[in-house]
């Protein structure tokens, strides 16, 4: 409980919180202060991420074909916003910090919910192709600065024996997202693409005023000093981060195939059908909003590093699985093992960013690792689109794919042992 007081007397995270904190008997922190600091910051981050992963970055591509067959836009057109999409979300990733210093974190995270809303508001129009395809990035710019900004400081202000769940409840919100728009857009589709596209920026209007209520006061991140430049370049190079770094870019790479082939490989190549195909789909998506939620329960008790491994071994199982079997029953195991557990995976990562690097480097190690992911996702989706187009092998791909996220475990495995004899970080 020392932690506690400490951490309200000098972090300043909590603006509002940290004086009557220090003047309340300990024994009420004791007993009141990780309830009440996990519930609220939250909820808070979960309707952040909602806003800006789950349905700003997720919430797009069931709303293709519903465009499409009205005649909005053109295939090409659409398939292109897609791409843009994810070249914002790697502009807002890299913008995010600055973007903060510039405005506070408050100012910034209301900014960049008005954004996504008006993104999608917008869309409910017949619009220009350049201006669509200019609306969906600016949606994958704000899910960038969602992404980077809102995980720090929801775990700024959560006790330490709390961060995991909390971390896991602000990442449910991508897979609640990815959920909710693979529900809500059939259901909306029969008022048109304009039905749609209103009915989720409602959705996105009503997550983002939560969100704002209940988001806790932080200060913005500072920028580095001069005598903290030898500081912030031992913890980059520092084994425990590259490794951490290598498991998770491999996984980002390893689990693309899942996204791009493996559904349509269970439909038409092995011959299920389309129903199985979706039946994968929604066994993918139950899993990703419940993996983060499992997986911060597994980071408080057993510790960041040791919950983070088991998922990634979990994930090269699943990504392999495909290439040894064609039973149903199996490769649904494989769609949840790899897909669902992604999102698991990114709230693992986030915490053990900050155990490696420490409080105030968080957001900015965060950044490096998120926008790492993302380039490596994109170089991905290129080289196995490339390698299938060759070889026209599945079974390859998924087997690469495993290899490559069994790969990247392997090497942070051994930069954790390396790193066991650097000082440990605050």
């Amino acid at each position: 409980m020392r932690w506690t007081a400490a951490a309200s007397r000098s972090s300043g995270c909590c603006d509002g919180d940290a004086s009557p904190l220090r003047d309340r008997p300990m024994t009420d922190v004791m007993t009141s202060a990780p309830s009440r600091r996990l519930l609220g910051p939250a909820l808070a981050g979960f309707c952040g991420m909602l806003v800006g992963v789950g349905l700003g970055r997720f919430g797009y591509p069931p709303l293709i074909p519903v465009m499409v067959e009205a005649g909005w836009a053109s295939p090409t057109a659409l398939r292109l916003a897609g791409a843009f999409n994810l070249a914002g979300y790697v502009v807002g990733a890299v913008s995010a910090i600055g973007f903060a210093r510039w405005l506070g974190l408050r100012r910034a995270a209301l900014v960049a919910a008005v954004l996504s809303v008006l993104a999608f508001a917008l869309s409910a129009v017949p619009l220009p192709e350049w201006a669509f395809i200019g609306l969906r990035a600016v949606s994958g710019m704000t899910g960038g600065i969602f992404m980077i900004v809102v995980p720090p400081v929801i775990a700024s202000v959560v006790a330490p024996s709390h961060r995991g769940r909390a971390g896991g409840i602000t990442f449910a919100g991508v897979g609640i997202g990815f959920v909710l728009s693979g529900i809500a857009v059939p259901l909306l589709a029969g008022s048109g693409p304009a039905g749609a596209w209103l009915g989720l920026a409602a959705v996105l209007t009503l997550a983002s005023s939560v969100m704002m209520i209940l988001l806790p006061r932080s200060p913005p991140p500072e920028a580095p000093q001069a005598s903290a430049a030898a500081a912030s370049v031992a913890w980059r190079r520092s084994a425990p981060f590259l490794g951490l770094a290598a498991a998770y870019g491999g996984a980002s790479i390893g689990y693309v195939p899942h996204t791009l082939f493996f559904v349509d490989h269970v439909a038409r190549d092995l011959g299920y059908g389309l129903a199985a195909g979706g039946w994968i789909w929604i066994a993918s998506g139950a899993t990703a909003v419940a993996a983060p939620l499992v997986a911060g329960v597994a980071a408080d008790r057993f510790g960041y590093a040791a919950a983070l491994r088991i998922v990634v071994a979990l994930m090269a199982v699943g990504a392999a699985l495909p290439a040894l079997t064609s039973n149903f029953a199996l490769l649904m195991l494989s769609g949840m093992l790899c897909g669902g557990l992604m999102i698991g995976l990114g709230s693992l990562t986030a915490g053990r960013t900050r155990e490696i690097v420490g409080a105030g480097a968080h957001t900015e190690a965060w950044a490096l690792q998120t926008i790492l992911f993302a380039v490596l996702q994109t170089l991905g989706a290129y080289g196995f689109t490339a390698l299938l187009a060759t070889t026209g092998s599945h079974e390859l791909v998924f087997a690469a794919a495993g290899g490559i996220l069994a790969a990247g475990l392997a090497i942070e495995l051994l930069a954790s042992q390396l790193g066991r004899s650097a000082p440990t970080q605050p």
